[in-house]
């Protein structure tokens, strides 16, 4: 008990220590003007970019998880996609001023940042939440995953010694350097923590919602596609593909059960075995299942998250083509004892027939109430009252119509969403922001409101 006590009261001085750092570092960012924190942005951006490769290397080789190609792609998206949506936005002082309504807007700091990232999206996570941090004038102390601490301090060095050297405090950015639950706990709740950005698995962003403080986390997802009767089968198998096999399936907004329309049905499955997927059969099904999934948790073993379906097929105890994209199973319903229509965080795709468009509808919203509500649902048709009927029946956020899942959700090349790596899942999924967080997420904005000449 002593030990435990002396131990956390280690923990308690080293989290005290980032904090104060982090206040300094606060007092020197509250008096940069717009023009200097740009200068410290774009520097930070720029050394992101030029590491992306050697980053996603270290996570790939650290996490034993996803693949290098695409965490390239994460990483030059955070350091330049998000940049330069955000790059242009006024973050300080006066952002604001309506001659007309004499509202003046101006935009303060919330105070010190909490980051806790997960072993998923580590350093692309990283360089996303700093950037937006900087940008708003926050300082910001990571809690990295234990399993990705490496790859994650790491980029934590390169764009804090960028964003020092175009003028930044040095404590803008800080991390936990011995990752530990106690740690993260203790960060998160601590009284000089203004804010809490959780990414990762329900129990962290449960404990960082239980601060008491204004957390901004994310929900689960267990995304339903549906494959309606006037789609172009030919998009939409590709677009299911894209997104599915990108980074072996991890990010949460990946399609977990397509639904496809029975007059379609032998054509898609027909149109996924071209394209590099492999329908597990009956006798290799039980052995998948109990690979990829926790029956007892309802939830997937976390050893297969992020694994190629090569790998989860040997697992398994049977063989693939080693280029294999993804493992699809057919199921006959989901919910109930269909434990692999659950969330997967792998190139593990569960299909599903609906004979009519009601009936697609109800089998996505039953996808969305098995831990993915308020997530992402996709629809792909060329019917316009189909669209319109999906958009007002969904409990999710992000409503994609015709893009691949994981990169229409993040908002990557396919559609205008906000590009982002923190999905809000509003109420539905015990969120506080239902939408893509942005660096608007990270401001008090003050409202100054003048007399009107003629009073109403």
């Amino acid at each position: 008990m002593l030990k435990e006590i002396d131990a956390h009261a280690e923990v308690q001085q080293s989290i005290d220590r980032l904090v104060l750092n982090a206040s300094l570092a606060a007092n020197h960012l509250e008096v940069m003007n717009q023009d200097q924190i740009d200068r410290a942005v774009t520097a930070m951006a720029h050394a992101a970019h030029a590491a992306r490769g050697m980053l996603a290397a270290m996570a790939v080789e650290e996490t034993g998880r996803g693949n290098y190609r695409d965490k390239v792609v994460k990483n030059d998206f955070a350091a330049k996609q998000i940049y330069r949506y955000i790059k242009d936005d006024k973050t300080v002082g006066i952002i604001s001023d309506d001659p007309v309504s004499g509202i003046t807007k101006v935009a303060e700091p919330v105070g010190i940042i909490a980051g806790v990232t997960p072993v998923t999206n580590p350093t692309s996570t990283v360089i996303f939440n700093a950037m937006l941090a900087l940008k708003t004038r926050n300082p910001i102390i990571f809690g990295f995953h234990p399993f990705a601490q490496k790859c994650c301090v790491e980029t934590g060095r390169i764009i804090r010694d960028a964003a020092v050297a175009a003028g930044a405090p040095r404590d803008w950015i800080q991390w936990i350097h011995q990752p530990s639950l106690d740690a993260t706990n203790t960060l998160m709740n601590h009284k000089g923590v203004a804010t809490v950005i959780a990414t990762g698995g329900s129990s962290m962003v449960q404990a960082a919602y239980s601060t008491g403080k204004p957390a901004l986390g994310v929900g689960p997802g267990n995304v339903p596609c549906f494959i309606e009767k006037t789609a172009n089968v030919k998009q939409a198998v590709s677009d299911v593909i894209t997104s599915k096999a990108f980074d072996h399936g991890m990010i949460c907004a990946s399609e977990s059960n397509l639904i496809v329309a029975d007059e379609l049905y032998d054509q898609v499955k027909q149109a996924l075995r071209s394209n590099g997927v492999y329908f597990v059969q009956a006798d290799q099904f039980n052995a998948l299942e109990s690979t990829v999934m926790n029956r007892d948790k309802q939830a997937v073993d976390p050893k297969v998250a992020g694994q190629s379906a090569w790998q989860i097929a040997q697992w398994a105890g049977f063989d693939v083509p080693v280029d294999t994209k993804v493992l699809a199973v057919e199921l006959p319903d989901i919910g109930g004892d269909q434990v692999l229509s659950r969330e997967k965080l792998s190139p593990v795709l569960a299909v599903v027939h609906a004979k009519d468009t009601q009936a697609g509808f109800n089998l996505m919203k039953r996808s969305l109430s098995l831990g993915g509500l308020g997530h992402t649902a996709v629809l792909h048709t060329t019917d316009k009252d189909v669209m319109n009927a999906f958009a007002l029946e969904m409990t999710a956020c992000r409503a994609l119509i015709n893009v691949p899942a994981s990169q229409g959700a993040i908002g990557y090349k396919y559609d205008n969403v906000a590009p982002s790596l923190t999905l809000g899942c509003g109420t539905w999924g015990h969120n506080s922001i239902s939408h893509n967080l942005v660096d608007w997420d990270l401001l008090n904005i003050k409202t100054v409101a003048k007399r009107l000449d003629k009073i109403r």
